[in-house]
């Protein structure tokens, strides 16, 4: 993947990479500890729900970054720029805004999360006086951000990539020696669930899984060669996702449920005792360590992208990993020592980044099925609706913020849940189904716009569709 386009399409000669290496993309970007806090909250908030299940369909639900994937791969342009075709350029640079502050507080999220496990070791192995781990921790947490980039951009791919191979086999090791059935039960122990707990559950996970992502989607799918069929480009991201999602939600779940990760006002800290041997602590560390800060460098790397919208042309997206790790390593600093609470800025954060992407996931699924794929099967372009989608999209973002519930603020449909967060399945569904019914009520036409296409297309996918 080349360094030179942020919103422009890219060249044949880009076009190199294949669906299944689309897929260990997905797989790596997932496979990181940073899902730990997001399968502890699923653990502490809904102890009714059957936690296989909510694992899973969270986990199948990364279809919609599957499908979202497509645009890029036709385009050869990012999400961010597929997005101002869908919403118009003004609209589309407020989303796009959004977005970076979002991949932003990801970032700050991330570090603060290798903080803690280094912190996790230091308290273990007695390295350093317990009262000042915190900072050494944060001393070389923040001294990784900022090193690590200088490996290169392709370095980082192959190292988190092999990383999160190795993590995913600590995972399977531990939740092996830990008996993970046990934790992650098809039913609770008490021989019944609660629906509504099993959404938030899903919810929840979709905030910091699936739905986190799909303002991504594109970014890497506009690298596969041209010749590659609509429905292994869908596929493969799915299948990536799927497994670096459920099994580190898995993991996640498992460790807490036994002792092995533990909360409180000071975090979250991983107990050697509670993942087994040293040989399993260790690995799980070093490798969730490594993973995290390569997964903060490709974090900001994607987040220029969205920059780049937002100020209407290409970026140097390597000059500007540095911007992000240092606006990061600010928050990240706030979320650590000024923050009342860690969880309660992380429920926060995730609360505020599904507001708009949750919505717009729904309008891009509809745009994408309805619009893209007949397009790049040889059909006319339609009219792009960009009004009617601003519309859609705003009714779409006032229903997830009614159906909302953290430290800020409780919607009106969450209180009515009895305080259980389902802000995102609402979200996405409300979108799909109204961009559903104006199309089939109100959209009957479709008109040859060949000069818009031609103009966004790269070469190879001009000459398939107008040929």
């Amino acid at each position: 993947m080349g360094d030179r386009h942020s919103i422009s399409a890219t060249t044949e000669a880009e076009r190199t990479s294949s669906a299944p290496q689309v897929a260990l993309i997905w797989l790596a970007a997932t496979m990181t500890a940073s899902s730990l806090p997001v399968g502890v909250l699923i653990a502490q908030l809904f102890p009714l729900a059957p936690f296989l299940w909510v694992v899973l369909l969270a986990s199948t639900l990364f279809a919609a970054v599957g499908i979202l994937s497509i645009p890029g791969f036709v385009y050869g342009i990012p999400t961010m720029a597929v997005s101002a075709r869908v919403f118009g350029k003004s609209v589309n640079k407020l989303i796009s805004l959004s977005n970076w502050l979002s991949q932003l507080g990801w970032q700050a999220v991330v570090l603060v999360l290798v903080v803690y496990i280094l912190r996790s070791v230091f308290d273990s192995y007695g390295l350093v006086p317990v009262n000042s781990s915190i900072y050494y921790a944060l001393v070389l947490a923040v001294l990784g951000n900022f090193v690590v980039p200088v490996i290169g951009y392709k370095a980082i791919v192959m190292a988190q990539t092999a990383g999160a191979l190795f993590l995913a086999l600590f995972a399977i090791a531990i939740l092996i020696y830990l008996h993970g059935g046990e934790a992650l039960p098809m039913m609770p122990a008490v021989d019944y669930f609660d629906g509504i707990q099993t959404l938030g559950g899903i919810s929840l996970a979709l905030m910091g899984g699936a739905f986190s992502w799909t303002m991504f989607a594109s970014d890497y799918s506009r690298y596969v060669r041209h010749d590659t069929s609509l429905s292994k480009m869908a596929l493969w991201p799915s299948i990536g996702g799927f497994a670096g999602g459920s099994l580190i939600l898995a993991l996640a779940i498992t460790l807490y449920v036994h002792g092995g990760i533990q909360v409180g006002p000071a975090g979250l800290t991983i107990m050697a005792t509670g993942l087994g041997t040293s040989v399993l602590y260790l690995g799980f560390c070093t490798f969730a360590i490594l993973g995290l800060l390569a997964s903060n460098f490709l974090n900001s790397y994607s987040s220029a992208f969205s920059l780049a919208v937002v100020v209407g042309k290409d970026l140097d997206r390597k000059k500007f990993t540095l911007l992000d790790a240092l606006l990061a390593t600010l928050v990240g600093i706030y979320m650590l020592f000024v923050a009342p609470s860690f969880w309660d800025s992380f429920q926060t954060f995730l609360d505020l980044l599904i507001i708009v992407a949750a919505p717009w996931t729904g309008v891009m699924i509809t745009y994408v099925l309805w619009d893209v794929l007949p397009e790049a099967r040889g059909g006319l372009n339609r009219l792009p609706h960009r009004r009617a989608n601003v519309w859609v999209l705003a009714i779409g973002v006032t229903v997830t913020v009614v159906f909302s519930n953290n430290p800020i603020w409780e919607g009106y449909g969450a209180h009515l849940l009895h305080g259980t967060d389902i802000s995102p399945l609402v979200g996405v569904v409300t979108t799909i189904v109204t961009s559903i019914l104006y199309r089939v009520l109100f959209c009957h036409q479709t008109i040859p716009d060949g000069q818009e296409r031609v103009g966004t297309l790269s070469k190879p996918v001009v000459r398939k569709i107008t040929d």
